[in-house]
C-alpha cells in the first residue's frame, strides 16, 4: 500500500510538471515510476496514459522548473525503493 501510495504521489507531481524537450532527469524520473509501476503490477494501458500525461505537463513547463520538479521526484523515488 505505501509503494501504490508512493508511484500515486510521484505520478500527480508528474502531473504538475513540464518542459518542450524531455529533460534527462524527467527521463530518468518517468523510468523509475514505470519500473516501480510495473513492480506493483499496473497495467501497460494505463502506464502508457500516465507517460503520455507526464510528457504533456513536462512540455508545457520553464525548463529549470521541470529540471528542479524532476531532481525532486528523483530523490523520492530513490527512497521508495
Amino acid at each position: 500500500m505505501k509503494k501504490f501510495f508512493l508511484l500515486s504521489m510521484g505520478i500527480t507531481l508528474a502531473s504538475l510538471t513540464a518542459c518542450s524537450k524531455m529533460p534527462s532527469e524527467c527521463q530518468e524520473s518517468w523510468n523509475k515510476m514505470e519500473k516501480f509501476g510495473k513492480k506493483l503490477g499496473v497495467p501497460k494501458e494505463e502506464l502508457q496514459k500516465r507517460k503520455k500525461e507526464f510528457e504533456e505537463n513536462i512540455e508545457q513547463m520553464d525548463s529549470k522548473e521541470a529540471i528542479k520538479l524532476c531532481s525532486t521526484q528523483n530523490s523520492i523515488l530513490e527512497m521508495a525503493k
